[in-house]
């Protein structure tokens, strides 16, 4: 009888990692019923394990940002190995900043399962502009050029988003991971835009689930904003007073008004998009051409192209940003407030506001 397995999705982001956390989620019962536990922590992903192990605060460090504690990994590792289900799988791009101390910890937590990773991967130079993106929504305030320059002249640091580098030196993360499970663990999946099925027919044999179980879902589309969206976010993002904390940015701005855009409202038609200057396209394929080597050199399991890492394209030109975005967009993007997200606002401002409505109804009733 073969060994029970544990199956951790490591990375890479913005390489279909949500795509395939919104299946897990969705298709957890369904999974379930077919031997495959997807833990469930209240999230589609396991992003505070990952965060657990890391330390690294969700937020801004000084302004707010909260620390996730270990024990939410501790209480995973007893789900893990008290369960009985032939496998487990968790999913969270943010497991490929660990170091590998902290993957040594996995590897010494897990008790009598085999350990599998795999990591699903696109070209270097596909993940420039929506990785940019993705900074915009954590409160980057550098404009593309500018966060170009901060992650390429000097690669493997920048001051910028210091976390860029430690996701993306994609051969220096799987190496991390080979030399704790071994190679022959190790799976990178390469992922083929011209195939949308390619990730999915690939993740399901990989899991011995047959073709077409797990399968893109239709909800929430997390969509690359148009560049007036990127414009107007970077304009947010300046004019965010200082004084206020992360749970405000992230109750408002990237939970409530732009998620709103990216998950529900479609890129109105003739909108721009950011362009990739050439400069950045031919230097990020040069540092790509170093990752395919080490990959390579591993010996892991490779399934796509690997060739497709140090030789992709996207769109080019010299990026320009508008300064004005359609009445239609702003107003979908406000109605992103609602009794939902209403019920995420801190804590501590709703005991603030309840203590203050009854001071006042008491001052009210004692006239």
């Amino acid at each position: 009888m073969s060994k029970k397995q544990l199956i951790l999705h490591v990375g890479f982001h913005k390489s279909g990692t949500s795509a395939l956390q919104e299946s897990f989620a969705a298709q957890r019962a369904e999974l379930a019923k077919a031997g495959v536990l997807y833990p469930d922590i209240g999230r589609k992903a396991h992003h505070r394990i990952a965060w657990a192990l890391t330390q690294k605060p969700w937020g801004w460090k000084a302004r707010g940002g909260e620390t996730t504690p270990f024990k939410h990994f501790s209480k995973m590792v007893r789900l893990i190995n008290s369960s009985k289900s032939e496998e487990i799988v968790l999913s969270s791009e943010f497991f490929s900043e660990l170091t590998p101390s902290q993957i040594q910890k996995i590897a010494g937590a897990v008790k009598n399962r085999e350990v599998k990773v795999l990591f699903t991967l696109r070209p270097l130079v596909k993940l420039l502009a929506s990785s940019y993106q993705q900074y915009l929504k954590y409160g980057t305030k550098a404009d593309y050029v500018e966060w170009l320059h901060s992650v390429l002249d000097e690669p493997g640091v920048s001051k910028v988003n210091p976390t860029f580098w430690k996701r993306h030196l994609h051969g220096e993360v799987v190496a991390r991971w080979s030399d704790v499970f071994g190679s022959g663990a190790v799976t990178v999946l390469i992922a083929d835009e011209s195939k949308p099925e390619f990730l999915f027919d690939n993740v399901n044999e990989l899991l011995g689930l047959q073709k077409g179980f797990l399968k893109a879902q239709v909800t929430g589309s997390n969509r690359s904003l148009s560049l007036e969206e990127v414009s107007l976010l970077l304009k947010l993002n300046r004019t965010f007073p200082k004084e206020r904390e992360w749970s405000e940015y992230l109750t408002f701005i990237r939970n409530g008004y732009i998620r709103q855009l990216t998950d529900h409202v479609p890129v109105k038609e003739g909108s721009g998009r950011l362009l990739t200057p050439t400069w950045a396209i031919e230097k990020a394929n040069t540092i790509a051409s170093e990752s395919k080597a080490k990959i390579k050199a591993l010996g892991v399991n490779v399934i796509g192209d690997v060739e497709s890492l140090d030789s992709a394209t996207v769109a080019s030109g010299e990026p320009t940003y508008p300064t004005s975005i359609d009445i239609e967009t702003v107003s979908a993007a406000m109605l992103g407030f609602d009794r939902t997200l209403a019920r995420k606002l801190p804590l501590r401002w709703i005991l603030s506001a309840l203590k203050q409505r009854v001071k006042s109804q008491l001052r009210f009733l004692t006239r």
